[in-house]
């Protein structure tokens, strides 16, 4: 969890005796954002995004990026709640640490404590909010593992001066190979024929932990094509996230 986020929370994500105060915003599946709440997680999210209100002239630019930031408030509660739904836990000793880290980085104790006492907070609470946020971080990372293609490469390897009977060999055992994994996969290549051998490209249907591997000459390409699937996979959990919950929107009227 970045540090950054953590010291957001300090600003942003107040108790839920606070967030309750006032209008709501939005509800997602009748859990409440506030008013109140959207209203200091927007100055931050303008912040991160180098503007600030008062950049703002256009009525419409405004309320696209209101929008857009109690958009991303609702995705941290849908993903909070989905957390919850799947018994996800973040141990005691972890949580401890992101928050001992937030003590130093703010200056210490009394400067941490004080920062708590105007953010709302007490350090129990805190505690908990911090537990919180890794949960939804956690299973947005489980979420989007789930949802990225990733393609494998085998290889058997034939030298090009290789007689006839040797390349249909090595050619045979690659099919085989293709054979075993194929109703596992949603897509496998043919065998391709390459002056290293017989290749085969296919893509499982679920994503193992570690980057997509490399090809021959083709590390810019991987690069490209790995962004593109995280960013993609990312769109689609959220998507499957918001279509398969009760969203209320409020603050969009």
């Amino acid at each position: 969890m970045k540090l950054k986020m953590l010291l957001l929370v300090l600003t942003c994500w107040l108790p839920m005796a606070f967030a309750s105060n006032g209008p709501a915003a939005a509800r997602v599946n009748g859990e409440e954002i506030s008013e109140f709440r959207l209203e200091r997680f927007f100055a931050e999210y303008l912040e991160d995004q180098g503007r600030a209100v008062a950049s703002i002239r256009s009525p419409r630019a405004y309320k696209q990026l209101r929008q857009a930031a109690l958009d991303a408030l609702i995705d941290k509660e849908l993903l909070w709640q989905e957390s919850r739904k799947r018994g996800l836990t973040i141990d005691d000793q972890r949580v401890q640490q992101q928050v001992e880290q937030t003590r130093q980085a703010i200056g210490g104790n009394e400067r941490f404590v004080r920062r708590l006492q105007d953010a709302g907070f007490d350090e129990a609470s805190f505690t908990e909010y911090t537990r919180r946020e890794l949960a939804a971080q956690q299973m947005f990372a489980q979420l989007i593992r789930a949802n990225t293609l990733q393609p494998r490469h085998l290889l058997v390897r034939v030298e090009p001066q290789a007689d006839a009977a040797t390349d249909a060999a090595a050619r045979l055992r690659l099919m085989k190979m293709r054979a075993s994994i194929i109703d596992g996969a949603i897509f496998a290549s043919d065998a391709v024929r390459s002056p290293f051998g017989w290749h085969l490209i296919y893509v499982a249907n679920h994503l193992e932990v570690g980057d997509v591997p490399d090809l021959q000459g083709l590390d810019s390409a991987r690069a490209q094509l790995a962004r593109q699937q995280q960013a993609q996979a990312r769109r689609q959990v959220l998507a499957q996230l918001r279509a398969q919950n009760r969203i209320e929107r409020t603050d969009d009227d």
